[in-house]
């Protein structure tokens, strides 16, 4: 009778069991966890999507730095920060049924991830449809670890969406065109104006017969300074040929004593980048002709799209 018992029990478990693993994936409890068990032991992050080179975050003596094409660039410890905090949140993981998770995760191309750890181990996972609810934003994961798609709280997609270009400042000019009062501008070879505001008006002191070209007003050629925001990087520039294409130099100085220079350069004819696709990524169609440098951003080349802006600004006031 005893041993009757025992049988009776043990069928009883083995149906809770298969019962319990059928039972649909609503009915069971969220799981909360973080995306990397150690973030702070992350080195190395690869960031891999479809229709753009790896991307790679990586911790060196000196900090971190991106790496894309062969093109490295220091990235600044708060945006780490920022990005390993996110690594380090523990937040509800919702599993969802298999079909369903499939289907879903299918609909939006993935970002695959490689976190590389200081013990030598790897966290793999794979960031796929994000969207929002009642109760916030979410993204849907998966990791090679383990089967299964998670519903996970969080907009992870835009922190790791990103490209070398997204690290890099676009910065040329570090104070407003309000505060100038001075600027200076030289032609090659020995062609040079200068021009001075005071308290009650803007005057003029020309050092210098200027080019015949430079026909426009001093605040119109300042306007269009303040108007280098957010230029695609030149990153095909020859820096070999300065010398050759440069066109104008301008010097900034404002009222308190700060100053900038900018200079803008023609390429004649056009340069033809051996390597076109950089270009149509930052959506340049057509073949750049006028490249700005600021010493304020000194690692930086840019391309002026607007060739009429950048003959303006060639020309000086």
């Amino acid at each position: 009778m005893k041993n009757k018992h025992l049988v009776l029990l043990f069928l009883l478990v083995l149906l809770l069991g298969y019962v319990g693993r059928r039972l649909p994936w609503c009915c069971q409890s969220d799981l909360r966890s973080r995306l990397v068990p150690v973030p702070e032991a992350v080195y190395r992050i690869q960031v891999s999507r479809k229709g753009q080179p790896d991307l790679f975050l990586e911790r060196t003596a000196a900090g971190w730095v991106a790496e894309q094409e062969g093109r490295i660039v220091p990235v600044s410890n708060d945006t780490m920060k920022a990005l390993l905090e996110i690594l380090g949140q523990t937040t509800p993981f919702t599993p969802l049924k298999e079909n369903e998770g499939v289907a879903a995760f299918a609909s939006a191309s993935p970002i695959h991830l490689r976190f590389s750890l200081q013990d030598r181990s790897e966290v793999s996972l794979q960031l796929g449809l994000d969207g929002q609810d009642s109760s916030g934003p979410w993204t849907l994961v998966r990791f090679a670890q383990h089967e299964g798609v998670y519903r996970v709280r969080g907009a992870l997609r835009g922190s790791f969406e990103r490209t070398l270009d997204d690290f890099r400042s676009r910065e040329l000019l570090p104070f407003s065109i309000e505060q100038v009062c001075r600027v200076a501008w030289h032609w090659p070879p020995d062609s040079s104006i200068f021009w001075e505001k005071t308290d009650t008006a803007t005057q003029q002191k020309a050092l210098s017969a200027s080019p015949s070209t430079s026909a426009l007003p001093f605040q119109y050629w300042l306007n269009a300074v303040a108007q280098l925001q957010n230029l695609p990087f030149a990153d095909f520039f020859d820096e070999s040929r300065e010398e050759e294409w440069l066109r104008l130099t301008a010097t900034l100085m404002t009222c308190e004593g700060r100053s900038l220079t900018l200079r803008f350069f023609v390429l004649e004819p056009p340069d033809i980048p051996e390597d076109i696709r950089p270009l149509h990524r930052q959506g340049i169609r057509s073949l750049p002709r006028y490249v700005a440098h600021s010493s304020a951003n000194p690692r930086n080349y840019f391309v002026l799209t607007d060739a009429e802006m950048g003959a303006r600004l060639c020309a000086g006031p």
